[in-house]
């Protein structure tokens, strides 16, 4: 038979009957009613999905095996019992992809009503041109159904995308009108660690009330990279998730680990002598095998996501990833069963046809005790496949910003996925700084080129600490007095005056005097503390007052701007940033080496100012939308320590601004001093003229007195050790 006799169904002959009208009614109603694929996401994905032009780096079909990372979270969408989903991932990981291929999977096998939310409206509109609408162009199931002509009208607009049974709304979490007006089955939150605080409220949790109605089949999907620890809303959200770890097989063992930066590529302090960042590369656990770059792409390959929440059950608490690790370090390393075992002795795999995870269950009564309604995933750039995401890239990264707070917390939020903890906000343990106390020969110690002091008033006192001040800002504490009396008093101001003027040694005579002092002039002693600094406004005694620190703003330690002419006539304190300098002052006592920036602390001091260098703690408080930390003490708590350190190292900036050079001023006096060598004695304390009036209306004391004589003004009170 010859191949031009032969029809097929694909080319009818001119003869064939056309399809009538009942055909086609006929078939419109079998495709009706023949129900949509039961597929997960990621399947719909391979199956129907295509990439735009110009919307990333590839196009043509989707393929999830090119991120498999991305897989889990994917899968969660359809997993039994999940309501909630946390994405915190690394920027270019699969937070954006996540939140495509839900949407053009419930557009077209589960049409519902959804809601995507971004920081702010335009966002939302530069996310619909750039992201939704080449999606529906290129993805030929979507280009039939979203804003086609049946379903075009007059509310389709950049932020309104309609379908048969449903729409995509997407808007700013900034309006309140936006979060609250139309029930929704579906909302999709992108970079909420962006998301203003709304007079109504936390924006989520007001979007999430609108899928009150959809009471069994409601999701909620959060993404987003994370910020700063205790200020994100996505670190928040994922320490409340089941909190899912993705881990990945060995290449060369099998072993199943879950790999982190700083256990599987940074080396322990032993190894860092030869390390090259650009040679950096992941290593197993259990064979010490170092992956090569196939090697890891390969294991990618074999991602699997395990709930590793610690939970309570049986009467213990169980940590899942502790508990593993027990596991398999027990078992023989030779034979091939062993880390499997490890790995079912921990979870159970949980794997349908639409769902995979591995859920943590007791060992004891082996009952899955972490729920799995919210669903969280972590995962940093070890997981990524694109090769500027290579571990050398990433150990580059790391090195690179070491000494760099700002640097270091975009490598925490970008490379490794996890907030950042600034070190100015950590807590520093009191026996950790009493272990550090130290002694040196003299009053000042050599490698320190100048001192300055900060002076705190007190209803009752005023207190004062002297600091000496070396290369790139080393310090030590050389001394701290304690001046009671009136502050409104000449008689205590004029003990303080003669402290400042007092001349310090170091153990070779080189004299050292006080070059800058700051005085607190807030309290209930204001107009006193003006007038003494103000007299000694040359002898650079500079008053000052702590910022206001409206919605925790920082400002410089020291004020940028430089008196003019007109303001030196009217004297005004200097406002200085109390928040940064506590910042900076805190974070160097977590200093271990000596060095820059290293605080000394001496071995004469009362264990009660290690306690008030050490009382406030950094809070984190909301206001006008914005969440922000400041430093506060504790109302049973004293601080007056941390404020004279504060001061002091006030004035030292003070200098600097004004012209000084430190590390210049302590090269200079680290050179031998050939001079006397004075005995170094306690200071004592000046006599107090006594004013005229009163001299004038005091009689003269008789030459037998009935009574002995008034005490002389006490001297300061110095503060020692007390065991």
């Amino acid at each position: 038979m010859s191949s031009s006799s032969s029809r097929t169904s694909g080319n009818p002959s001119p003869t064939s009957r056309r399809p009538t009208k009942n055909d086609r009614l006929s078939r419109a109603a079998r495709k009706g009613l023949t129900p949509p694929p039961r597929i997960s996401v990621p399947d719909w994905a391979d199956r129907f999905r295509k990439l735009a032009k110009g919307a990333g780096a590839r196009t043509g079909r989707w393929k999830t095996s090119t991120v498999e990372v991305a897989r889990g979270p994917m899968l969660a969408v359809t997993e039994p019992g999940v309501h909630i989903i946390t994405a915190m991932v690394c920027t270019q990981l699969m937070k954006t992809a996540l939140l495509e291929n839900v949407f053009g999977y419930f557009a077209h096998l589960d049409p519902s009503p959804m809601l995507l939310l971004q920081p702010k409206e335009a966002a939302a509109e530069q996310f619909s041109k750039e992201r939704i609408s080449p999606m529906v162009k290129s993805t030929p199931v979507l280009r039939d159904l979203v804003g086609s002509s049946k379903t075009r009208n007059a509310d389709e607009t950049l932020l309104f995308k309609s379908f048969p049974g449903g729409f995509l709304a997407l808007a700013g979490a900034g309006s309140p009108d936006n979060l609250a007006r139309r029930p929704i089955r579906v909302l999709m939150s992108d970079e909420v660690d962006k998301y203003p605080v709304t007079r109504e409220g936390e924006p989520i949790a007001i979007a999430e009330e609108r899928t009150a109605s959809f009471d069994l089949n409601w999701l909620s999907i959060r993404a987003c990279s994370p910020t700063v620890e205790d200020e994100s809303r996505i670190a928040d959200s994922y320490a409340e998730s089941d909190q899912r770890r993705a881990s990945l097989a060995c290449p060369h063992c099998g072993h199943r680990q879950f790999p982190n930066f700083h256990r599987h590529v940074l080396p322990d302090d032993d190894g860092k002598a030869g390390w090259k960042p650009e040679k950096a590369a992941i290593s197993c656990e259990a064979c010490g095998c170092e992956w090569s770059e196939g090697d890891r792409l390969r294991a990618l390959s074999t991602t699997l996501w395990h709930q590793t929440k610690p939970f309570e059950c049986c009467g213990e608490r169980h940590s899942p990833l502790d508990a593993y690790e027990r596991a398999w370090r027990a078992e023989d390393p030779t034979d091939p069963g062993a880390n499997q075992r490890a790995v079912d002795a921990i979870w159970d795999r949980w794997k349908g046809p639409r769902w995979d995870v591995h859920r943590a269950k007791c060992c004891h009564c082996g009952s899955w005790a972490v729920p799995n309604k919210h669903a969280g995933f972590q995962a940093g750039k070890l997981y990524s496949p694109w090769q500027k995401d290579k571990p050398s890239d990433i150990a580059t990264k790391w090195v690179d910003a070491q000494g760099n707070q700002d640097k270091l917390q975009v490598w925490w939020n970008t490379q490794d996925g996890n907030p950042y903890r600034p070190t100015a906000g950590r807590a520093v343990a009191l026996d950790v700084l009493l272990a550090r106390r130290e002694a040196w020969e003299a009053q000042v110690p050599f490698g320190a080129g100048l001192l300055t002091a900060g002076l705190d008033t007190q209803d009752d006192r005023v207190e004062v600490e002297t600091v000496a001040w070396g290369t790139d800002e080393e310090s030590w504490s050389i001394d701290y007095q304690v001046f009671d009396g009136d502050p409104d008093s000449e008689e205590l101001w004029a003990r303080v005056d003669a402290y400042l003027l007092r001349t310090f040694y170091r153990v070779d005579g080189r004299p050292f005097r006080i070059a800058a002092a700051c005085v607190d002039t807030g309290g209930h002693h204001t107009q006193k503390a003006y007038a003494f600094s103000k007299a000694r406004l040359g002898r650079k005694v500079w008053g000052i007052k702590g910022e206001s620190a409206l919605n925790g703003a920082r400002s410089p330690v020291w004020p940028a701007k430089r008196p003019t002419a007109k303001t030196k006539a009217t004297y005004r304190p200097f406002i200085i940033g109390t928040n940064t300098a506590k910042d900076i002052i805190r974070h160097r006592l977590t200093f271990a080496k000596h060095g820059p920036g290293f605080t000394h602390v001496p071995s004469d001091r009362d264990v009660v100012w290690y306690e008030q260098m050490l009382s406030e703690r950094n809070v984190l408080k909301e206001e006008g939308g914005r969440r922000f930390r400041v430093w506060e003490c504790p109302s049973h708590k004293r601080n007056e320590a941390l404020d004279c350190r504060v001061y002091a190292y006030a004035a030292l900036q003070g200098l600097l601004h004004f012209g000084k050079k430190l590390n210049r001023i302590t090269a200079a006096a680290q050179l031998p001093h050939d001079g006397p060598r004075p005995e170094i004695e306690p200071p004592v304390p000046p006599a107090v003229p006594m004013p005229e009036e009163e001299a004038e209306a005091t009689p003269p004391a008789p030459t037998p007195p009935p009574a002995p004589p008034p005490r002389a003004p006490a001297p300061a009170r110095r503060r020692r050790w007390a065991c």
